[in-house]
């Protein structure tokens, strides 16, 4: 699609489709970018694929769907009859044709999310047998019996009875001494604030004899007393700065004091804090105890995750166990579908040998299909078109053709025609191309296809159709469908 509307683009084609469906006659107009419906623009993509959608009686599947099983497109769509998307996920194929076929598409979508439950179970196996291994019991009954001995222990464990009283108060002193830590760093920052504004507070030295000289030489235009004026500025100044500086001076005096006072106390606290702690590490209570109660901790910490991978794994057994249950009792299930598919299938099997009857009298052939209980797929139904001899020329490509003309049989309406490419009848001999163009001219309402000239000369000769009629477009090297080479 992206390279047709290349195409499109750059020789500004414009395609044209009249269509009629359902007594409805619809017109569609395609550009490179632009679509028309009864000459009403699609603003979307998405809103073009809407109206196709609608167009059917299919709600559940989309026009692109089941379009693509009345007209094959694809060269890979020729090589199986039931595969009409060469690339299409196993269940999406199979769920269509059964859809077309009228088979019972309940049991397919529940396969489908039992394959989901089935693949999670290899997985939890896959997991559980991971959890198995990381599960050591010897070691586990080991730490259960030392985490008995420790808790006993730690019972019987006594503390120097001024213990909690020191711990009470070693802690207080920590609060304390980190309390006059801060207000010292605060000091200190008001002390560097206090010798900026000395730092600041100095007035550059003015040369009052160069001043002098140059009024000397502009006297005529300013007094005499300007120079006495300056001279009392600067004396202001300097008074002014002098004073700030002496004032930030014996500020620093006393925060240097603060300071010191301060720091002081900071080292008595720092002191006792120190001994208390040298105190209770002489004791060796303190430390033996944490000892135990982080051994202890440890030990609980092993066996929580010990514990909770077995309940992982009683859950994955159980959720194991379910999932076989659920899958054998929808195996028995399905031993109940065949017989109430038995018709159904039977009747398939005979719609197709009647349209093969049409080509191989000798060698008929028939629609197989078999429920597959396997859960290695999502497939439900194995649905194969059968004809002795399918491996010879022409044969597997005319199972192709009988086939859709089943679909075709039982969905007249859906789509309403048939599409095939000239590939279908490459290697199909001309006698099987004139009886199949026969039984299409007789039984649908409309069929498309391309055949090459050399093969239609002589199915001409072998069937009386009105070609005249039929024959819509003769396309040669010189007579192109779009009147160019796409691969140029």
């Amino acid at each position: 699609m992206k390279k047709l509307k290349e195409v499109m683009k750059k020789e500004n084609i414009t395609l044209n489709l009249i269509f009629e469906h359902k007594a409805t006659r619809y017109n569609i107009t395609r550009t490179f970018d632009e679509i028309y419906i009864n000459d009403e623009k699609c603003e979307t993509e998405k809103e073009y694929l809407n109206f196709l959608n609608k167009i059917l009686d299919a709600k559940e599947y989309s026009f692109r769907e089941l379009f693509s099983r009345f007209f094959r497109t694809d060269k890979d769509s020729y090589i199986d009859a039931v595969r009409q998307i060469a690339k299409e996920k196993t269940y999406q194929n199979n769920l269509i044709n059964a859809y077309l076929l009228d088979l019972d598409l309940d049991y397919l979508k529940k396969k489908r999310e039992l394959k989901i439950k089935s693949d999670r179970l290899k997985v939890l196996i896959k997991e559980l047998k991971e959890i198995q291994k990381n599960i050591d019991k010897e070691k586990e009954i080991e730490f259960e019996a030392k985490l008995k001995k420790i808790r006993k222990h730690l019972e019987s464990f006594e503390i120097a009875e001024d213990f909690n009283d020191l711990k009470k108060e070693a802690d207080i002193l920590t609060d304390e001494i980190q309390k006059l830590r801060n207000e010292i760093a605060f000091l200190n920052r008001e002390i560097r604030n206090k010798e900026n504004i000395i730092n600041v507070n100095r007035q550059s030295s003015i040369d009052v004899s160069k001043i002098e000289y140059m009024y000397r030489e502009a006297e005529f235009f300013l007094g005499k007393n300007v120079l006495e004026h300056i001279s009392s500025v600067q004396d202001f100044h300097e008074t002014l700065f002098k004073n700030r500086r002496n004032k930030a001076i014996k500020d620093i005096d006393v925060l240097t004091n603060k300071i010191n006072k301060l720091e002081k106390v900071e080292k008595e606290k720092d002191l006792r804090r120190s001994q208390i702690f040298k105190y209770l590490e002489n004791k060796g209570a303190l430390e033996e105890y944490h000892t135990l109660t982080k051994e202890k901790d440890n030990i609980l910490s092993y066996l929580d995750e010990i514990q909770r991978n077995q309940k992982i794994l009683l859950s994955f057994k159980k959720e194991q166990a379910d999932i076989k249950i659920e899958i054998n009792k929808f195996r028995r299930d399905l031993i109940e579908l065949e017989t109430i598919l038995r018709d159904r299938i039977e009747f398939l099997q005979n719609a197709f040998r009647e349209i093969s009857e049409e080509y191989y009298d000798d060698k008929p052939g028939y629609l197989d299909i078999e429920i597959n209980n396997n859960f290695n797929t999502e497939r439900l139904y194995n649905i194969t078109p059968i004809i002795k001899g399918d491996s010879s020329d022409g044969i597997n490509e005319m199972k192709v053709f009988i086939y859709d003309m089943l679909i075709y049989k039982l969905n007249p309406t859906l789509i309403g025609l048939i599409g095939h490419d000239n590939r279908l009848f490459d290697m199909v001999d001309e006698r099987q191309i004139a009886k199949a163009l026969q039984y299409a001219s007789n039984n649908l309402s409309q069929y498309i296809c391309s055949i090459s000239d050399t093969k239609m000369n002589e199915v001409k000769e072998l069937v009386d159709l009105d070609w005249q009629g039929s024959i819509i477009l003769n396309l040669n090297e010189k007579n192109k469908l779009f009147g160019f080479d796409f691969e140029e």
